[in-house]
């Protein structure tokens, strides 16, 4: 009950029901008025007509002739009654059903004495009648009787009664017609375009987030619409940020824990490092004694020399591992990029002739400069080219350049096999050497992963376009 329609109809359709009785009711009244007006003023008008031959036939003592001219009036349907009085108020002449008693013939001694013409509201005969006096005159203008013609009230009261029955029915059919219009025009104007609203808003509750209400109908209901799609576009902004924030925090405590296992390896790798490295110096300098014994057999001396080259190997890993647990505690600073890659082919230079691999560098411009702790990157690099050049086939290329976003990218690219694109990820985590002859560590890309992350930059693994192998673009951040 607590509709629209229903308050349409109760706040708007009411009143103008009742704004409507109350117009009919004063406009029946006015015509009611005007109608009993006009009938008054056609009795006032009969009783003129027939005036002129009753006074001439009664000043000429012709009664019958008097007689006959008030029957005329009955030809007109509308006239109860007529009578003619004497100068002295009795009654000489009688036509119709309208018969005058004592108070009639009183008032019209009084009218005769008066000489003026009067319509008045009596009864006669027990019947309500409306009568007009006009005084008749003689030759010398002497009223000489009075002219009195009737109607009944009751002539009156029916017209006036149909017009008012036809009046209601009009108000009746336009109040019908109204609640019509309302009941109508609500469907179409507010009803369907509220409903379009419940059932986008249903289908937004059963699951349908990507689904928006449709914006049409009048200004307001539009504007309801626009309102309730920037609402879910809202919504799904907001559950889209929480998502975000939620993997971020998944990351970040992905990342802490990363750290605090880093830091117990760190701790860990220290303390293997100082248990291990004075037993693994013993026994590198006894095998390498024991080598230079004459009496020595070639097979002692394989098996001395492989003990060598394993303890070696154990020093080399275990200062990867402390090299990839390390975290550079200064600031970082502005690094001359130049500077910094001639140190890298200068190192790097006599292992690339023991494998017959020619390293080239392509020099960057002089002020090119990145940020960041120069020690770790130029480790990281050192390790990028350390593998390419074990992947090469003949060539390792090593350049700088600037990014559309202003930062720094060094590339180290070989014109070896590449890297396979389902090892692209893999290749990152610590321990997952790569190397056919079993001697890598494992540690090296993982050491370069970390200094990026460190230096919050980027390194993306794709194919040389130049030398047809892998290449590594790692991207730092310049000096504000």
């Amino acid at each position: 009950m607590n509709s629209l329609r229903t308050r349409l109809m109760i706040q708007m359709v009411l009143p103008l029901t009742l704004l409507a009785a109350a117009i009919v009711w004063l406009t029946f009244h006015a015509v009611e008025g005007l109608i009993e007006r006009r009938l008054e003023k056609e009795i006032e008008l009969v009783a003129r007509a027939i005036r002129m031959p009753v006074q001439q036939a009664y000043a000429d003592g012709d009664l019958v002739r008097v007689a006959q001219s008030l029957d005329a009036v009955f030809e007109i349907g509308r006239v109860y009654g007529a009578n003619v009085y004497d100068a002295d108020g009795r009654r000489v002449v009688i036509a119709g059903d309208a018969r005058p008693g004592p108070r009639e013939q009183v008032q019209a001694a009084e009218l005769v004495e008066l000489g003026m013409e009067v319509g008045e509201y009596a009864q006669v005969g027990g019947e309500p009648v409306y009568s007009y006096f006009v005084p008749l005159t003689g030759a010398t203008g002497r009223i000489i009787g009075l002219l009195q013609v009737v109607r009944q009230e009751s002539d009156m009261a029916e017209q006036l009664a149909e017009i008012r029955q036809r009046g209601w029915w009009v108000w009746g059919m336009a109040i019908v017609l109204m609640v019509l219009v309302v009941t109508i025009g609500h469907r179409q104007a507010v009803a369907r375009h509220v409903e379009s609203l419940l059932q986008s808003m249903a289908r937004v509750e059963r699951g349908e987030r990507d689904h928006r209400a449709p914006v049409h109908g009048p200004s307001e209901l539009a504007a309801l619409g626009r309102g309730l799609n920037r609402m879910l576009d809202a919504i799904e902004a907001m559950e889209a940020r929480l998502e975000r924030q939620r993997q971020e925090h998944l990351q970040m405590t992905e990342r802490l824990r990363e750290q605090e296992n880093l830091a117990a390896l760190g701790r860990f790798s220290s303390g293997v490092a100082h248990e291990l490295g004075a037993p693994l110096t013993v026994i590198d300098g006894d095998a390498r004694r024991l080598q230079q014994q004459a009496d020595l057999d070639a097979d002692g001396r394989r098996r001395l020399a492989r003990m060598r080259t394993q303890t070696r190997r154990t020093r080399q890993l275990i200062a990867q591992l402390m090299e990839f647990v390390r975290s550079d505690r200064q600031e970082p600073s502005a690094v001359a990029v130049e500077r910094l890659l001639q140190r890298i082919l200068s190192g790097i230079g006599p292992e690339g002739e023991a494998r017959s691999i020619a390293v080239e560098l392509i020099p960057p411009a002089p002020e090119m400069q990145l940020h960041g702790h120069e020690v770790r990157i130029e480790h990281a690099v050192l390790n990028l080219v350390r593998n390419a050049i074990q992947a090469a086939a003949g060539q390792v290329r090593i350049s700088a350049q600037t990014d559309v976003r202003g930062r720094v990218d060094l590339i180290v690219e070989d014109d070896g096999p590449g890297v396979d694109d389902a090892l692209s990820d893999l290749i990152f985590e610590p321990f997952q050497s790569r190397r056919a002859d079993g001697q890598g560590t494992g540690l090296g890309l993982a050491i370069v992963q970390a200094v990026v992350e460190e230096h919050a930059g980027e390194i993306v693994v794709d194919r040389s376009p130049a030398l047809g192998g892998a290449r590594f673009t790692m991207t730092f951040a310049t000096p504000a």
